[in-house]
């Protein structure tokens, strides 16, 4: 009964140090280029950018897929876009081998209006458009770039906690499966 118990230990220990190893949020940051097309309240001094966090860092060589933020914000020098306001968002990326950014559909829309940034469909796009009293956009017909800005460093102490502590309990659960054979 005692070596079941025992047993019962080092496997949930085993567990419960496999689920502690997980997906690392990582934030990647947009900076788009200025407006050259510009309806007021838009400038030339405008642009689009924007922050965006997934659950983990994007695979390497990956084609346009279709990815779900945990958070994320697009300000285009008038209005903010969030995952807090945003009646409807987009978000798709592919990647190059070293799972940096290298093409893009992003759309978000609110109450007020809606940004874009586009790299796939051409010509690239970025946008910004205020619905309030008519039709007000910015626009620029070329992309700007996507850079990797965080990526939380997982707790490796209790990690290598739990995995210490269950090789210790598989430890003494031979030890006692060695006595019990005796």
């Amino acid at each position: 009964m005692k070596t079941k118990i025992v047993l019962f230990f080092a496997l949930a220990v085993g567990f419960l140090t496999a689920a502690s190893v997980q997906a690392v949020p990582t934030t990647y940051q947009y900076t788009g280029n200025p407006f050259t097309d510009v309806d007021p309240p838009y400038t030339t001094s405008d642009f689009v950018s924007g922050m965006v966090t997934l659950a983990g860092p994007l695979a390497p060589n990956m084609p346009l897929t279709s990815v779900t933020p945990t958070a994320f914000t697009l300000f285009d020098g008038v209005q903010t876009i969030t995952n807090l306001n945003a009646l409807s968002s987009s978000f798709s990326f592919s990647t190059g081998p070293t799972g940096a950014i290298t093409g893009w559909n992003v759309f978000s829309g609110s109450p007020t209006g809606f940004i874009i940034t586009n790299s796939v469909i051409q010509p690239p796009l970025d946008r910004g458009e205020l619905l309030e009293l008519g039709d007000h956009l910015g626009t620029v017909r070329t992309s700007g770039t996507w850079a990797l800005v965080s990526s939380r460093v997982p707790d490796t102490g209790s990690t290598l906690s739990l995995m210490t502590l269950s090789l210790m309990g598989l430890g003494v659960a031979a030890r006692q499966f060695k006595r019990a054979a005796a």
